[in-house]
């Protein structure tokens, strides 16, 4: 293990650094706008521009990074970010916010995509499903601390502002300093959404589904708190809460649905995100009991995202798993856009409690849809899976990580002795497979 990271420790205590100061973003923002008095829909509509500049990161960083390398581009991101966030305090005005809030989202993506573009690079066939383990558990439990530190000074106030800044700054130094090699420039990304759509309606929905919810969550979340009259330390317990039950819940779920059907776990865990988005919106729910609801609904909610992606690569080929996993993160980024706007006007009409409101109905739409598919069509009770493998929503580059790619880098005709006739039969099954996805 010490062989492993020791290469890495540089860019691991990077992504650590700069994680810290993301999630503490993550929640100051949203309390920040509610402090501001920022109605919920200008404050969904500024995280709607933080998932639009995501989105787009995606697309236009490999060509900045070709262009200038890892660690510039990385420096240029890090530098950028942590000066934007000394902007929000300055400027607490709702058209300045969408324009930050989307330079945000562009930067976390850019780093995102630079960091793990290097730790696949350094990874082997045989370490690359630790390596993507470590740096999962690293981005959960980092943004979980960032959130808490959220309880140091006055959100009101430029401390925190100023704390999120050192960090981001501190996130450059020790890439910049490292030794080692910067890995060969990324390949820019491929969408094929149609080819996405044939392989499985309930992994697209369920995708766009999560992005919605989750988007509205993250949004927010701390004005749902705000609403319920919790003070700071409550607040960041509760959004920690949901972290941590997404963090708790993903590899028991994932486990389950390498045993069963992936779209029955689906379609239970959604029904019980639902309902206890439910007891959230008509549970007057304080102190342990609202954290123990944060936790079930992180559980069933923010696991959904790696099993739809675990669904849809089982109906695909390996070497279709980059573009698949692309293709999904593409869905939950534009889908976490249109999220938080959507759940402001229910928060419009009904309330704090319109947010869950929102995510009860998305869910319970998504639980329909897999019915209506479960009566059109036969599904199997056991699916020939691949083992299930947890992700964290950050950038297409992680997919290549991924261990589920290693079958694609085997050449058929030399290590699977697979004959072209056999290969074909085998496409042709695929094909008739994919009808009752």
């Amino acid at each position: 293990m010490r062989r492993l990271l020791l290469p890495l420790a540089a860019l691991l205590l990077s992504d650590a650094l700069l994680l810290v100061g993301h999630g503490l973003m993550l929640t100051l923002l949203p309390l920040r706008a509610e402090i501001e008095q920022f109605s919920a829909t200008e404050t969904g509509l500024t995280a709607s521009t933080y998932f639009v500049g995501f989105v787009l990161s995606c697309l236009v960083t490999p060509h900045i990074v070709r262009r200038v390398g890892h660690i510039r581009t990385f420096a240029v991101l890090g530098s950028v970010f942590s000066s934007v966030v000394l902007v929000f305090h300055a400027l607490p005005i709702f058209a300045a916010w969408l324009v930050l809030r989307f330079i945000v989202g562009f930067c976390i993506s850019g780093l995102y995509m630079v960091i793990e573009s290097w730790l696949n690079d350094r990874a082997t066939r045989e370490t690359r499903g630790t390596i993507l383990s470590l740096y999962t558990v690293i981005n959960l439990s980092m943004i979980i601390v960032g959130q808490q530190m959220l309880n140091f000074a006055d959100p009101s106030g430029p401390v925190l502002f100023g704390l999120a800044a050192i960090l981001l700054s501190l996130a450059i130094v020790p890439v910049s300093l490292t030794a080692t090699l910067a890995p060969a420039p990324m390949q820019a990304v491929k969408l094929d959404f149609r080819r996405l759509w044939r392989l499985s309606h309930v992994g697209m929905e369920g995708a766009i589904t999560s992005g919605l919810v989750t988007g509205a969550f993250w949004a927010l979340g701390p004005v749902y708190a705000r609403g319920l009259g919790l003070d700071t330390s409550q607040l960041t317990l509760f959004m920690s809460g949901a972290v941590l039950g997404g963090a708790l819940f993903q590899l028991p779920l994932g486990r389950l649905s390498d045993r069963y059907d992936r779209r029955l776990v689906l379609y239970f865990s959604s029904l019980a995100g639902a309902g206890v988005s439910l007891l959230l919106v008509f549970l007057p729910a304080t102190g342990n009991l609202l954290l123990l609801l944060a936790v079930l609904w992180g559980g069933a909610v923010m696991t959904m995202y790696s099993i739809c992606l675990a669904h849809t690569s089982d109906n695909a080929e390996a070497a279709d798993f980059v573009l698949v996993g692309s293709g999904i993160l593409f869905l939950f980024g534009c889908s976490s856009a249109l999220g938080a706007p959507l759940a402001s006007l229910f928060m419009l009409l009904l309330g704090p409690s319109g947010l869950f409101v929102f995510s009860a109905v998305c869910l319970l739409g998504f639980t329909l849809g897999i019915s209506i598919r479960r009566k059109s069509h036969v599904l199997p009770v056991v699916d020939e899976t691949e083992p299930f493998v947890p992700v964290s929503v950050t950038s297409p580059v992680i997919f290549e990580l991924d261990p589920r790619t290693e079958e694609s880098e085997i050449a058929p005709d030399s290590e699977s002795g697979v004959s072209d006739e056999n290969e074909h039969s085998r496409q042709e099954e695929g094909s008739d497979a994919n009808n009752e996805r």
